[in-house]
Order: structure tokens, then C-alpha cells, then sequence
């Protein structure tokens, strides 16, 4: 019998019910870490340290020796690799064994997620990184990591042969949780879009005021923090879930410590680092909301030994 090939004997792996579960968390993470990777570039100025897409500047692929231009040529590399294993994810979500309706659906919305944002990222270059057009990254990074993280359940889920279903109330919960969630995150976009870091120095374009929008995106996050405060008294009854409790416990230290990153921020005038960490927990939050409300609505009907 012949001997299969590297990438075949690969392929094999990541299509059995453990090796597409770490195949889900590789993706998961990575569509994660792209939301950190891309607010560094335009915190730093380097939005437009490559000006032409897709290649960088005066027809170059490889940028010249620039820091803005490498900050952003970096993030295009790291943008294409997230994309590549996304596509394979989602290839694989339908080969593995086991895969569940869900993962495919979660997969196939990472991978779109990721393919959109070339597009995107071109029109957002030529627009010289209009502050809606830079928003609309992030938004839809966001949704490409929602897929990743549903995906990812999915899998893990077939792999301690867990079966979910939607329930009505839980889902009526976990829905009013989602809006909360994605209100709060989205006010918070706003007020980026409205501060100091346009992602260039010579762009000065903001959308709307600063202030403004710091007021309405305070009164949001006290709003989620209401509903993730009635989400956990309701969810008592659900203490034998380790998949529903243990990211819950996650949430409320990675909630507080965006909320005193964010106070931070805004008392010392909004600078760079600190404006990236608040990013980077926003992601954590919006992952380990994304955990929560989905387990939420699909509570465990049978265990299978």
C-alpha cells in the first residue's frame, strides 16, 4: 500500500474529531490575535505605510525600509495566514467526523469573515482610511472571530460527546445578552473612531465627537454589565455545564479589567499602548461572551459515556 504524503497524513489529522477540534482552536485564535495586530498598525500611524494594495508602495511587494511600512506589511502577512487557515477550517468542518451542523455554519462565517476583509481593506486604503472604513475592519473581524469561536464549540463539544439544542427561554436570555455585548463593543468603535488614532499621522478625519461618544459607550458597558449580572443569576441551574460556567468565571475578571483600562485610557488622555491593550481585552471579552451566550441558548440534552 502506498505511503501517503506529508500534507495528506495532515489532512487525515485534522479531519478526526480531536484533530479538528485543535485545528478550530488554532483558527480561533488566530482570528482573535488579527484584532490586536490590526489596531497596533493603526495606533501606530502605520495605516498607510503601505499605500497601494495589494502590493505596498510605488509597486513594490516588499516594503521599503520603513517602520510604518513594515508595521502594516506585517499585519498583511499575519492577515493572509489567519485567511488561509480559515478557508482550511472551514473545508474541514465538512470532512471531519462527527461535524455538526454548527461548526460547518461557524466555519464557513470565519472564513467569509476573512476572505472580506481584502476587499475591504482595499477600498479602506483608497479612502485614506475613513474612520467608518477602519470601524468596519474591526466590526467584521468580530464576526469572523463569533464563527471561529462557534466552530470551535462545535468541535469540542462532538469531542466530549455533548449533544445541545436550542431552547426557548435560555435563547431569549442569550439573545438580550448578545445585544448587550455587541452594543457596548460597538459604542466602543465609535469612540475610537471619534479620537486621536486615525491609523495615519496625516489623516485627521474623525467621526463624530469624542465626548459624545465616550457618553453614550459608558452607559452601554453599564448596561451589559446589568445583563451579565441577571445572566449569571439565571444561570444557577446550569452549574453541571463546565463549558457554560468556567468561561462565565473567565468573563468577570476580563470584564473588569477592561472596564479599569478603559478609565485609564481616558484619564490620561487616550495614549497609544494603552487604547491597544483596551483592544486586545475587548477581544477576549467579546470571545468569552461569544462562549457564553451560545451555550446559554444550546443547553446539554444527553451525555453520551
Amino acid at each position: 500500500m502506498p505511503r501517503r504524503g506529508p500534507f495528506r497524513r495532515l489532512w487525515a489529522a485534522f479531519t478526526t474529531a480531536r484533530g479538528f477540534r485543535r485545528l478550530a482552536a488554532i483558527n480561533m485564535v488566530l482570528l482573535w490575535f488579527i484584532l490586536p495586530s490590526g489596531a497596533f498598525v493603526r495606533l501606530t500611524g502605520s495605516g498607510l505605510g503601505c499605500t497601494e494594495w495589494p502590493l505596498c508602495t510605488a509597486g513594490r511587494i516588499i516594503p521599503a525600509s520603513s517602520q510604518h511600512a513594515w508595521i502594516e506589511y506585517t499585519n498583511r502577512i499575519a492577515s493572509a495566514i489567519v485567511i488561509v487557515v480559515a478557508i482550511v477550517t472551514a473545508i474541514a468542518a465538512f470532512k471531519a467526523i462527527g461535524s455538526i451542523r454548527t461548526t460547518k455554519i461557524g466555519a464557513v462565517i470565519a472564513a467569509a469573515g476573512s476572505v472580506g476583509q481584502i476587499p475591504l481593506g482595499a477600498v479602506t486604503v483608497f479612502f485614506d482610511l475613513h474612520p467608518l472604513l477602519v470601524a468596519s475592519h474591526f466590526v467584521l473581524s468580530l464576526i469572523a472571530l463569533s464563527g471561529g469561536v462557534v466552530a470551535f464549540l462545535g468541535a469540542d463539544d462532538v469531542m466530549r460527546r455533548i449533544t445541545r439544542a436550542w431552547s426557548r427561554r435560555p435563547t431569549l436570555l442569550a439573545v438580550l445578552g448578545a445585544a448587550a455585548l455587541s452594543t457596548a463593543v460597538i459604542t466602543g468603535v465609535l469612540v475610537t473612531s471619534a479620537g486621536p488614532h486615525s491609523g495615519d499621522a496625516k489623516v485627521i478625519t474623525r467621526f463624530g465627537m469624542l465626548d459624545d461618544a465616550a457618553y453614550v459607550h459608558v452607559r452601554a458597558v453599564f448596561a451589559l454589565l446589568v445583563v451579565a449580572i441577571l445572566v449569571g443569576w439565571l444561570m444557577r441551574g446550569r452549574r453541571d455545564d463546565r463549558g457554560l460556567i468556567i468561561p462565565a468565571l473567565w468573563f468577570i475578571p476580563a470584564f473588569a479589567a477592561q472596564a479599569i483600562i478603559g478609565e485609564v485610557q481616558w484619564y490620561t488622555q487616550l495614549p497609544w499602548p494603552t487604547v491597544w491593550m483596551h483592544v486586545t481585552v475587548a477581544g477576549i471579552v467579546w470571545t468569552l461572551g461569544t462562549v457564553i451566550v451560545w451555550r446559554l441558548a444550546r443547553p446539554i440534552v444527553r451525555r453520551d459515556a
